[in-house]
């Protein structure tokens, strides 16, 4: 009853605080609280801001990658997630948050078959690699699903070096498996639980997780003990126990309204 009651203070305050917005999508106070939590996180770290680039991934031709890919899913419309694997493009508050971000490049967005903030991931991991910050260690996506990813860094980074971990509740492992074979297997998928036991074994350069609430994760995300780690912004910017959990050991590295990025904190 005081949470009820709580929340119904804050969308008065949303409302009063975005009145255009709110009446533009429908009332709809979830979005209107994360766009105003993404504003909140960001200006926090206004000196790690950067605008949403996508400078240098497009430099790159993906129109095979981008074939391949969705050629090799036509299978998971008969999944057990076919809302969101047959409509990554838009599925979520992704797009709506880069329409208020003013970004518009939309079209470029379209050609890949990727859940949009994966396309400013791709952009980030060009620069960490060029700038030597990622070199030889795994680069971790968490959850994975199918993989996709992978098919888009293959052009950058040995593909020997990619681990996709999930847990098959949204897609079921043959599902990604049969998805592998098709786009030439760029990563080995698998469950937290087998890749634990590597762990002493390997150094892993960068954790990427996309489209997951982190707090599901968050015990494996300190046990994988990656230099830098991705997340999209608004699985950060709307828990605070999160933002103090990740900074009592890592630090921001850039942030904006789809991606933020932490490194770990150099002593």
């Amino acid at each position: 009853m005081i949470n009820k009651f709580k929340w119904n203070i804050k969308k008065i305050y949303l409302f009063l605080y975005y009145p255009v917005k709110t009446i533009k999508n429908k009332f709809d106070f979830e979005y209107i609280n994360t766009l105003l939590s993404n504003k909140n996180i960001i200006k926090i770290n206004k000196e790690k801001y950067n605008y949403l680039d996508d400078s240098l991934v497009a430099i790159y031709d993906f129109q095979k990658e981008n074939e391949s890919s969705r050629r090799n899913s036509i299978h998971l419309q008969d999944g057990l997630n076919p809302e969101y694997f047959t409509n990554l493009n838009h599925y979520g508050y992704s797009r709506k948050i880069l329409e208020d971000a003013n970004y518009n490049n939309f079209d470029f967005l379209e050609n890949f078959h990727l859940y949009p903030p994966n396309v400013f991931v791709i952009n980030e991991i060009i620069k960490l690699i060029k700038n030597g910050l990622i070199k030889d260690g795994l680069v971790v996506d968490f959850p994975s699903g199918i993989g996709n990813l992978f098919i888009y860094l293959d052009r950058f980074y040995d593909k020997s070096r990619f681990v996709g971990l999930d847990n098959f509740e949204q897609i079921s492992k043959e599902a990604v498996i049969k998805y592998q074979k098709g786009i030439g297997k760029k990563a080995e998928i698998n469950t937290y639980k087998n890749f634990k036991n590597q762990l002493k074994d390997v150094n892993v350069d960068l954790l990427v997780s996309i489209g997951l609430n982190l707090d599901l994760i968050i015990d494996e995300i300190f046990e994988i003990d990656s230099e830098f780690l991705i997340f999209e912004t608004v699985y950060i910017s709307r828990y605070k126990d999160l933002i103090d959990s990740f900074s009592s050991k890592y630090e921001v590295h850039s942030i904006n309204e789809s991606i933020i990025i932490f490194r770990k904190q150099r002593v």
